[in-house]
């Protein structure tokens, strides 16, 4: 009796999946479908979980790994950005258990030698870290220097920042006397029962992991060997990203307070993007990760405790993302058009010919990241280290914007160009050749 009680209430909490022996209708189209749009955007590898009342329904995973290897369901990804909202599910579960502070300043445990002395630094918080607010860049290279200091004053406006959550990584680290994959194990993983959820170690198993593609589905080099970061990098499966969403849905209220707004029904809560004023008086709470040969998404809508995953290891992972929620959700259509709508309105205009040529060459980052940038027809082709393919069109001689994304590129001289998404700078780079 006290067997099948636990398996009721892992049941119940999402620990153990239950899945259909047939799949239905959506699942179906989606079998038949995704293997073409991989063909189409050269991706080798995709993985799908769907949630429904809580429970997982349905889980595949399409395509191959190394050497031919058809992908299994319990293929492992590296989930980039992704990595974020877990570690601020960590957190907050220290915040539960009287152990960590969200408003004490992270000065107590920790400051960075580069920011040292600056007033700001006192009014680091873990709030303000896990809603974006910091005042950092995402990351320190992108002030075309590696020194971290601060773009805006903390708490006055949202700024996406992986330099935050490392800053809150050293933070905790100091304070409990452990690194943060231990304390991530010890208070939230194993408690769990997810065993797959993991950085990278000795002990991975290198069959199942999904190793990264560029645009044109080619391999890249990068090794699989990557650091312990509250910020990018965590390896997991669609089941286990599947089963933290159940466990964050069932615990919303703490992620889903507006902390600060990003765009028109759009916020974010402590580690999540906030999506308001869906149908049937429904929100969401998502977060997608993006990186070299990485593409991934989750969004998870706590009222109708419903759900997808979808983990992909391309850079154009993102085109069969959008196509797959599209499908898979009543309100993809929603979601997306106000994920990623810009705040302005970007209109096509033509340009000549040769103004666009003088663009076309090699740029390249500080970390060495390259960017190829091609004449297209009145547009600019863009490919890259961790780039989609993708054409952008004109909306001055010196701007270019992508369609139905808020992302714009940036001209502005002769040697160099600048990224922008959500109407913020995300990084410069240099003219090559």
């Amino acid at each position: 009796m006290k067997t099948k009680l636990i398996i009721f209430l892992a049941a119940l909490f999402g620990l153990i999946t239950i899945a259909k022996a047939q799949p239905d209708t959506l699942s179906q189209g989606l079998i038949a479908d995704i293997p073409k749009w991989m063909a189409e955007y050269h991706i080798p590898c995709v993985g799908v979980g769907l949630i429904e009342n809580g429970r997982i329904k349905w889980i595949k995973n399409f395509g191959d790994l190394q050497n031919g290897q058809p992908a299994p369901n319990n293929t492992l990804f590296n989930i980039a950005s992704q990595t974020k909202p877990v570690i601020a599910m960590l957190t907050v579960k220290l915040v539960q258990e009287g152990k960590w502070n969200l408003d004490e300043p992270l000065s107590h445990y920790w400051i960075d030698p580069d920011v040292a002395g600056n007033a700001f630094t006192d009014k680091l918080t873990t709030r303000l870290v896990l809603s974006h607010q910091t005042g950092f860049p995402n990351w320190r290279s992108d002030n075309g220097e590696n020194k971290l200091q601060f773009i805006f004053e903390p708490g006055t406006r949202f700024g996406y920042s992986g330099e935050g959550f490392e800053y809150l990584r050293k933070a905790l680290e100091a304070k409990f006397h452990q690194p943060l994959n231990v304390l991530l194990d010890s208070f939230l993983l194993k408690p769990l029962g997810l065993n797959d959820t993991q950085y990278w170690n000795e002990n991975l198993d290198n069959t199942r992991f999904a190793r990264w593609h560029n645009g044109q589905g080619n391999l890249y080099s990068t090794s699989i060997q990557t650091p312990v970061s509250a910020a990018d990098d965590l390896i997991t499966t669609v089941e286990e990203y599947c089963k933290l969403g159940i466990y964050a849905m069932g615990n919303a209220s703490l992620y889903t307070k507006k902390e600060v707004r990003v765009k028109e029904n759009y916020y974010r809560g402590l580690g999540w993007g906030l999506v308001e004023n869906l149908p049937d008086y429904q929100y969401a709470f998502e977060h997608g990760g993006s990186d070299i040969g990485v593409r991934t998404m989750a969004i998870f809508l706590p009222k109708s405790r419903s759900g997808i995953v979808v983990m992909t290891n391309g850079d154009n992972g993102i085109f069969i993302i959008d196509r797959i929620i599209k499908r898979a959700l009543s309100q993809g259509n929603q979601l997306l058009a106000t994920m990623n709508k810009t705040e302005n309105t970007h209109k096509r205009i033509v340009v000549s010919e040769n103004i666009i040529q003088s663009y076309s060459g090699i740029y390249e980052q500080n970390n060495g990241k390259i960017m190829k940038v091609e004449k297209e027809a009145n547009g600019v082709k863009v490919s890259g280290d961790g780039l989609p393919t993708a054409v952008l069109f004109p909306e001055s001689t010196t701007r270019f914007f992508l369609e139905g994304y808020d992302v714009q590129l940036e001209f502005p001289d002769a040697t160099s160009l600048i990224v922008f998404e959500n109407g913020k700078q995300v990084l410069k780079m240099n003219r090559k050749k």
